[in-house]
């Protein structure tokens, strides 16, 4: 039988980071404290950046390392947001909404994670749970109306589970965009908000505008 540290590598340190802050936010939503739930995910999207980042440059990546990762990412960016949603909006069927989400983002961890080695290199196969994670921690914390974010879970749940590709971004260069999602998570209460609403129209404005590229590209090679 082989030990536990024989699998262990030192990126593991930061999926276990990953999952424990997931499992702190859950703690503070059960307790109410919805900001401070949200900021802690924010933490565990940069965690979940930096491992992967640290395993290719030490050449430590495993199966295990990605399904170690994989389930950390359904606690953290699946039940945890999945949660935030329900805790933010007082409708009382948002239920529903919550579980399609967690459904979509654990359905797109196990398509990855049967099909990786098939997906062209540099790309993904439908949104990352961390992106659709991040997209709702900014629709809520924005205080944006309700029904949008209601709108906003049902969208990043089908794009998570669509065939559309994602590029990846330099996954193979230190991940800046992460130490901006750190900065963010950092903001006091007053700042916070209009900032999140920034960076949610601008992620939004940005998928329809990649999207928009992508079809002109295809009717211009026609």
């Amino acid at each position: 039988m082989h030990e536990m540290q024989i699998y262990l590598k030192k990126a593991d340190i930061l999926t276990i980071l990953n999952i424990s802050l997931g499992f702190i936010a859950i703690v503070f939503l059960i307790n109410n404290n919805i900001d401070m739930a949200a900021r802690l995910i924010l933490a565990a999207i940069v965690a979940d950046g930096f491992d992967g980042y640290f395993a290719r440059k030490s050449n430590t990546e495993s199966e295990f390392g990605m399904n170690f990762d994989s389930l950390s990412d359904c606690v953290s960016f699946g039940v945890a947001p999945a949660l935030l949603i329900y805790s933010f909006v007082d409708y009382w069927w948002i239920i529903a909404v919550s579980v399609v989400y967690l459904t979509a983002g654990i359905m797109r961890l196990a398509r990855y994670n049967v099909s990786f080695k098939e997906t062209e290199e540099g790309t993904f196969v439908g949104m990352p749970i961390p992106i659709g994670a991040l997209l709702l921690v900014f629709a809520v914390t924005g205080h944006l109306p309700e029904i949008l974010v209601i709108g906003a879970a049902l969208l990043v749940s089908y794009l998570m589970v669509c065939s559309i590709t994602f590029k990846k971004i330099a996954s193979g260069r230190f991940p800046v965009q992460n130490l901006a999602v750190l900065l963010l998570a950092a903001f006091p209460v007053s700042y916070f908000v209009p900032a999140a609403r920034i960076a949610f129209a601008g992620c939004m404005g940005g998928l329809f505008i990649k999207k928009r590229r992508e079809n002109s590209h295809l009717s211009s090679s026609k």
